[in-house]
């Protein structure tokens, strides 16, 4: 029996989950996945993981060690979903590539006399990102390569309880089944998060971020003062913080929150 994977309860006909998937003749090249069209047909698996985030990788791959014929379903483009994409990983690139850009960790042993390179520009920022996305799927791409689970690439959606149909182009039987399929952002009615004025925190690490002097982040949460420090770092860039509730980062101790007050006020 496979380790904490239940059989999936799900209605016929249900709606598309919005993960896509790669198959198992996938020619993983350059970081970019080109894939062989697919005549119709069935495959089936022990195990259908749907999602190549941390933890559909991590299930996938202990099922394949216990010599389970594995399926991994999630788009081409974005195999390590979410925490390789538009998450951690990238946000923390971001926030190393910043500090680096502007002199951040220098100040501390030059003083603040020391000078950042004044003309580098966002894209010297997202160049870095991309460069170690890239490199982190390829990474994720030979892993799964080398525990022999199949990968399929394109939007799946539930036929019934145990097969799944990939761009209506291939169909995947299951005994088990895993959704690990990750997060987005909420958008609210009303406000347009064109990538241009109004970003989400996804479209904020995109590489066609252009230059900006002021910058507003509704929501006080981790996302939230995260970006605002890291761009309020930038030479010239100024950051607001608003948020509705009395108390921000309620579950961290009230002194090293005071801490960050000062120190993100103090710049």
């Amino acid at each position: 029996s496979l380790p904490r994977v239940c059989p999936l309860p799900v209605a016929a006909n249900s709606r598309h989950i919005g993960l896509p998937v790669q198959g198992s003749n996938m020619i993983f090249r350059n970081s970019l996945f080109t894939l062989r069209r697919f005549s119709t047909d069935s495959r089936h698996f022990d195990l259908v993981v749907l999602g190549s985030g941390p933890a559909g990788q991590k299930c996938a791959i202990a099922a394949a060690k216990l010599r389970k014929k594995v399926a991994i379903v999630d788009k081409g483009s974005l195999l390590g979903g979410v925490c390789t994409h538009t998450g951690t990983l990238p946000s923390k690139t971001m926030r190393e590539a910043i500090m680096y850009f502007s002199g951040h960790k220098l100040h501390s042993f030059y003083g603040k006399a020391y000078t950042p390179k004044a003309d580098f520009h966002v894209s010297d920022l997202t160049y870095r990102v991309d460069r170690v996305v890239e490199s982190e799927a390829q990474i994720i791409a030979d892993q799964l390569k080398r525990n022999d689970i199949h990968v399929f690439s394109g939007f799946g959606k539930f036929e019934n309880d145990h097969t799944v149909i990939v761009d209506d182009t291939v169909r995947l039987t299951g005994d088990k089944f895993m959704i690990s399929v990750g997060t987005r952002p909420s958008h609210r009615e009303g406000i347009p998060c064109d990538g241009k004025k109004i970003f989400d925190s996804d479209q904020i690490l995109c590489r066609d971020l252009e230059p900006f002097k002021d910058l507003i982040v509704v929501g006080a949460g981790v996302i939230g003062i995260e970006y605002a420090s890291m761009f309020s770092s930038l030479p010239g860039v100024r950051a607001t913080v608003i948020d509705g509730r009395e108390k921000l980062l309620p579950f961290i101790d009230r002194e090293l929150v005071h801490a960050l007050y000062h120190y993100m006020r103090s710049k």
